[in-house]
C-alpha cells in the first residue's frame, strides 16, 4: 500500500484480533518510519505509541520487539523502543544496496508500466515540486519516499520490494530529520524523476537506469551532510 501522507496511514481500517492487531501495529510503525515521521534517536515508548494507534499494550510491544528483531528498531538501556540513529557509513551501505534494489525494479518496470501509472508517478512528483516551492524541508522529504514508494507498488516482484521496503525504513529516519531542500529543484526539466517518467513512456531501460542513478547522487549530496561519522 501506498500512503501520501502520515494521516492515510492512520486512516487504516483497524482489524480485529490479537494477532492482526499485532500486525497491523506492526505495518503502522513501519510505514511511519518509512515516510518520516520518527527522526534517528526517537524513543518509541510503549503506552504513547499504543495510544496514538488506538490500541492496548500488548499488540504494540510484539510489533515494536518484531521491528528490533529486523534491526528497524533497537532497545536502549531501558528496554525502550528506538530508532537507531544513522552513521555515515550505514548510510553509505543502505544507499548502495538500495540502489542496486531499485535498479532491477526500475528495469523491471520499464517493461510493463502504463501511461496511467506514469501519470500517476507525474502526480507524485508534482507534490514533489509543491513542497520545494514552499520551501518545506520535510515535506519535500515525504513527497521524495511516495514518488520512489509509488513506483515500487507498480513492480511484479514482489520479493526484491519487500527487501526495498526493509531498507526504507532505516532511511525515512534520515529524511525526516533534514533541515534543507534537495540541492536541485524538482521543477528543473532535467530532474531524474522527470527523465524517469520520460523513459518510462519510451521504454528505454537505459535512460530509466541512469537518470535513478542521477537521483541516488543527487539524494546522497542532499542526506549526507546530516549524517554523523
Amino acid at each position: 500500500m501506498t500512503f501520501t501522507t502520515i494521516t492515510d496511514i492512520q486512516e487504516q481500517a483497524r482489524p480485529e484480533g490479537r494477532g492482526a492487531l499485532a500486525a497491523y501495529a506492526y505495518q503502522q510503525i513501519r510505514d511511519h518510519l518509512i515516510y518520516c515521521h520518527y527522526q534517528g534517536g526517537e524513543r518509541l515508548v510503549l503506552r504513547p505509541v499504543a495510544a496514538i494507534l488506538g490500541l492496548s499494550p500488548t499488540p504494540v510491544r510484539e510489533a515494536l520487539l518484531r521491528l528490533v528483531s529486523e534491526q528497524a528498531l533497537e532497545l536502549d538501556e531501558r528496554n525502550t523502543a528506538c530508532v537507531p540513529l544513522t552513521t555515515r557509513e550505514t548510510f553509505l551501505e543502505i544507499h548502495a544496496v538500495r540502489g542496486d534494489l531499485e535498479e532491477r525494479v526500475t528495469r523491471e518496470l520499464v517493461t510493463h508500466i502504463t501511461p496511467e501509472q506514469v501519470e500517476i508517478l507525474a502526480d507524485r512528483h508534482k507534490a514533489f515540486i509543491a513542497a520545494f516551492d514552499a520551501r518545506d524541508p520535510h515535506a519535500a522529504a515525504v513527497a521524495n519516499v511516495v514518488f520512489h514508494s509509488t513506483a515500487a507498488s507498480f513492480s511484479k516482484r514482489p520479493l526484491t520490494v519487500g527487501l526495498i521496503k526493509g531498507l526504507w525504513v532505516r532511511m525515512g529516519p534520515v529524511y525526516a530529520a533534514t533541515s534543507s531542500l534537495p540541492t536541485v529543484s524538482p521543477a528543473d526539466p532535467n530532474h531524474p524523476h522527470l527523465k524517469i517518467l520520460e523513459a518510462f513512456l519510451n521504454r528505454d531501460e537505459e535512460a530509466a537506469v541512469t537518470a535513478l542513478r542521477q537521483d541516488f547522487v543527487q539524494a546522497r549530496e542532499w542526506l549526507e551532510p546530516l549524517l554523523r561519522r
